[in-house]
């Protein structure tokens, strides 16, 4: 690696557009999760109004979180790989 070069890989739009959507996620599971503890609408007005909202909200903000959690890692992952340029059998010598 040149001297000249960060070794950490460059967080491409994609991981940002992800990492927003994993928040997005955190604030439903949140809104969700506070309606199961207090058995009523914590944080917005009249949302959700009863469990079936809530654990549905828990339950769409944790596959939320999962997807955008798997789908940052694999940009990362990617952006890494494009940084390094492993050689491969088309390139080796």
């Amino acid at each position: 690696m040149h001297a000249d070069r960060s070794p950490l890989p460059r967080l491409t739009p994609a991981f940002w557009g992800w990492a927003l959507l994993d928040l997005v996620g955190v604030l439903i599971l949140t809104v969700g999760a506070a309606w199961l503890i207090q058995g009523r609408a914590a944080i917005l007005p009249g949302f959700p109004a009863h469990g079936v909202h809530a654990w549905s909200c828990v339950a769409g903000g944790g596959i939320l979180l999962f997807v955008a959690a798997v789908k940052m890692m694999v940009e990362v992952m990617h952006a890494t790989a494009r940084q390094n340029r492993a050689a491969d059998d088309n390139t080796a010598s």
